[in-house]
């Protein structure tokens, strides 16, 4: 019998259909809503480019408008940096363009991205060229957008000049007004709403103010818009922050004005849009929610009338095409800079720490400069080489006592030093020597080599070493301990002007009658191997000598011009002229001697000179005639006078007093280039200025001045009487001087703090900042 058991079968699987990635896309659309912000702004080309275009268009704009306004006067170029040095009527009038335009351009472009963002919440997309169309329809929104930044930007510079009249109120009221809009931030949800024209403007502020408290279908929000904001906010603005603090670690340089200006466009750019992207959001969240249909979590909403329905999200480059136009005026800062169309004076400025009161700074080969410096009797000759905004560590030099030097027609130095031979402690055999040292192109690029890679450096500079005088210094034990030394009783000077180097040096002993000698030595080829040497004996009290002290030109025809400056002494039974001109030939045995009369002491000088000054003298250069030209700053005296002579030995001469600028203290400094007209700098305590006078003729007889640089005078780093000025083998101005810049030029020394009242440290305890400049055109913009 068959077997009668019920059988069964399986059941039947059931299996469902492969969803279409269309399909996939939109129920994961249903349930999580719209993209997140991020990728609303960063996985579409159209949202960066659509706002980025009228922003990048309206700050070039701003740029070319503002700087043709603003006096040449007011503003430099520091290492690529554009830097404000004097506020004006004009300069407030251009800022006030400038920010007009920046607002306008930020007024178009996010009511166009706005409308980009809605459409990349719907699936669908807004070219840019539509977008602007659409901004352009709707001008309310861009007036309203408008006024929003032109209010916040007013609100920042009631901040900035609060913070500078009373920080503590200001600060206190920053962080009432960040409480503020941390309880307001919901309001920008009313943005959206504007465009959507889903509601009136109360109802948009109102829906707005409420947002935080509508309930969501699905998964589509985690958070509050409140708190969506603030976490956006923090975010970019942290990221912001930390780009910037890293491009502060660059050297200045045209690259790291480059990189400022970008992230001074790109930061804010996207700050702006990604908290347009969360406002612009959060309301499509809630549109969509409240269109609901029974148990669906949300109906999306529909593609814009306006929009086209095609995404763009994901296109190959995504924001990057955006992002490139944000970058155009950081590309177009390094060809302006270097262009410089409006005439303002540009360099490369490098603060470094010891520019010491006597200072001398040469050209080194295409595109360098050595600054020489010390504070002669008291500390080494140090020397630093410097490429536009680097310098090499310090090289400390052998001698603590005069010297000088000038660059080679190869690129070296030449050097000439006074040298200590024997024994202090002995008494007998001691004796300076006055050196000269040929150093090459190779053997100076090796010696900066091995400073800069931090390996043990000789303090004595390479090359060929030749002893071209000596002064006897032998002494008797009965001698005073001051009578032993000539630390501050030489000076020496070197002139390349001819064939081959020439050398002045003056140099006695210390104590009794003021008894010295003068050598002027005529190398007979680069390295000053052999020599033809002229001497003399004067009369010279000598004294903390500086680079003023003595200084040498040597005409075409051989004659050698050497200035010798002089203080005052009581105990002299006859005054010394204060500057005196020898000239003489190398086959010449005449010495002639000229005491040409210097500028008179004014009452005010008088009343404040205290008997310190260690820079005054006198700087002499070739003029266009050939012949020598003198700058000079008498002992105790601000008043600067050229004196022009009318021939080599300067026995007749025109002179010029150049009133009106305080160069108290400071050593005489010019140059004369080929235009053949002086170029004088002043370092103006007073008005805090580093100032060029551009004399418009030879004989200076008309001039014009302006402030290249603002000088920091503040208690936190001192400074010295430094100042030396020359030309690059370009012809352009360098200029070193013994304080720092106020500004942006980053230090590489370090403050100190002293009790109000107490003496300031020795020099030896602390670091003195100067600063290295580098004109980047001739007469550094002066016509």
């Amino acid at each position: 019998m068959p077997d009668s058991a019920s059988q069964t079968s399986p059941a039947a699987e059931t299996s469902q259909p492969e969803r279409s990635p269309e399909a996939a896309r939109d129920a994961a659309r249903r349930m999580y809503g719209p993209p997140r912000a991020w990728a609303l702004v960063f996985l579409s080309p159209s949202p960066l480019l659509t706002y980025g275009v009228p922003v990048i268009f309206a700050a070039v704009v701003a740029t070319v408008v503002g700087l043709t306004i603003v006096p040449n006067e007011a503003v430099v170029i520091v290492n690529g940096n554009l830097t404000q040095l004097t506020s004006s009527t004009a300069g407030l009038v251009a800022a006030v363009v400038a920010a007009v335009l920046l607002c306008a351009g930020h007024a178009f472009g996010i009511t166009a991205a706005t409308h980009s963002l809605i459409a990349n919440t719907t699936d669908s997309s807004l070219p840019a060229r539509a977008a602007w169309g659409r901004a352009a329809r709707r001008p309310g929104l861009v007036v309203l957008a408008f006024v929003g930044a032109l209010a916040l930007f007013v609100a920042a510079v009631a901040a900035s000049v609060a913070l500078a009249i009373a920080p503590l109120w200001a600060i206190g009221g920053l962080v009432l007004a960040l409480i503020v809009l941390i309880v307001v931030a919901p309001l920008l949800l009313a943005w959206p709403q504007l465009f959507l024209r889903s509601a009136s403007w109360g109802q948009a502020l109102a829906r707005a103010w409420r947002s935080g408290k509508v309930v969501v279908s699905g998964r589509a929000e985690d958070r509050t818009p409140r708190v969506n904001l603030i976490i956006a906010t923090v975010v970019v603005g942290g990221l912001g922050v930390g780009l910037r603090l890293l491009a502060g670690l660059m050297p200045q340089s045209l690259l790291s004005a480059m990189v400022a200006v970008a992230l001074g466009i790109v930061v804010p750019a996207v700050f702006v849009l990604v908290l347009s992207a969360v406002a612009v959001r959060a309301v499509v969240v809630r549109e969509e929610s409240r269109a609901r249909i029974a148990t669906q979590p949300i109906v999306p909403m529909s593609a814009p009338s306006w929009a086209e329905k095609e995404s763009d999200a994901g296109t190959r480059g995504g924001a990057l095409v955006g992002l490139a136009v944000l970058l155009v005026p950081a590309l177009l800062a390094a060809p302006l800079a270097l262009v410089n169309p409006w005439g303002f004076a540009s360099y490369s400025a490098v603060t470094m720490p010891t520019i010491e009161d006597s200072a001398s700074i040469v050209p080194v080969g295409d595109d360098g400069t050595a600054v020489l410096s010390a504070n002669v009797g008291y500390d080494r000759f140090s020397m630093r080489l410097c490429k536009g905004a680097s310098c090499s560590p310090i090289s400390t030099l052998s001698s603590y006592l005069s010297t000088d030097t000038v660059e080679t027609d190869d690129g070296g130095l030449f050097t000439a030093q006074w040298m200590f031979v024997g024994d202090e402690e002995d008494t007998a055999d001691n004796r300076f020597e006055l050196d000269a040292v040929s150093t090459s192109a190779d053997e100076l690029r090796r010696w900066d080599d091995t400073n800069r890679s931090g390996g043990p450096s000789s303090s004595i500079p390479p090359g060929d070493r030749t002893t071209v005088a000596t002064l006897d210094s032998t002494f008797s034990e009965d001698d005073e301990v001051d009578a032993r030394t000539v630390t501050d009783r030489s000076a020496v000077a070197v002139s390349n002007d001819g064939e081959y180097p020439v050398i002045a040096a003056v140099a006695r002993r210390t104590g009794g009658p003021p008894e010295a000698t003068m050598w002027i030595v005529f190398c007979d080829d680069d390295a000053c191997s052999s020599a033809t040497t002229k001497t003399t004996q004067l009369e010279w009290i000598g004294g903390s000598p500086s680079s003023a002290s003595i200084d040498l030109v040597v005409t075409e025809d051989g004659t050698a011009v050497v200035t010798l400056a002089d203080r005052e002494d009581s105990r002299s039974p006859e005054p010394i002229p204060a500057l005196r001109v020898f000239s003489t030939k190398a086959d010449s045995a005449e010495f002639r001697v000229e005491a040409p009369l210097l500028a008179d002491i004014t009452e005010t000088d008088e009343a404040r000179y205290s008997g310190y000054d260690e820079t005054f003298g006198a700087r002499i250069e070739l003029g266009a005639d050939g012949l020598p030209v003198l700058l000079s700053r008498p002992e105790g005296s601000s008043e600067l006078r050229l004196i022009s002579c009318a021939d080599a030995s300067c026995a007749s001469a025109g002179t010029r007093d150049l009133t009106g600028f305080d160069s108290w203290s400071r050593t005489p400094a010019f140059a004369i280039d080929e235009s053949g007209r002086p170029l004088i700098a002043v370092a103006d305590k007073r008005r805090a200025s580093l100032d060029l006078i551009d004399c418009l003729d030879a004989a200076c007889s008309d001039l014009e001045s302006r402030s290249i640089a603002k000088l920091a005078l503040d208690d936190d780093l001192s400074s010295t009487e430094a100042l030396a000025l020359s030309l690059d083998s370009r012809g352009n101005p360098i200029i070193a001087v013994g304080d720092r810049l106020a500004g942006d030029v980053r230090t590489d020394v370090d403050t100190f703090d002293y009790e109000p009242g107490e003496a300031r440290p020795p020099r030896n305890d602390q670091r003195w900042a100067g600063t290295v400049l580098n004109c980047s055109d001739a007469r550094c913009g002066l016509k």
